[in-house]
């Protein structure tokens, strides 16, 4: 079992908290459950789209979640998140 430190359980829970203000809990919820086998290759493409992210003021966070989306285990939490919120 792959452990997370107090502030990546935060940063994921904010994440959660957004995606569910934002109304987009269901497709975030399939999106993850859909491709949780593809979650390192999701988190490189947030890698390779932080310099665009950037410049909507999102680039710091979108380089958090793709580093914590290439830890195992970091979308089941993320899922959990979205899931206990819902």
């Amino acid at each position: 079992m792959v452990l997370f430190s107090p502030p990546e359980e935060r940063f994921l829970r904010q994440v959660a908290d957004t995606v569910q203000r934002r109304g987009l809990r269901r497709p975030a919820v399939l999106a993850l459950q859909a491709g949780r086998p593809l979650m390192l290759v999701a988190g490189q493409l947030l890698w390779i789209a932080q310099p665009a992210l950037s410049l909507l003021g999102t680039g710091k966070q979108a380089g958090q979640l793709a580093q914590l989306l290439e830890k195992p285990g970091a979308a089941d939490l993320l899922l959990n998140f979205l899931e206990e919120d819902g």
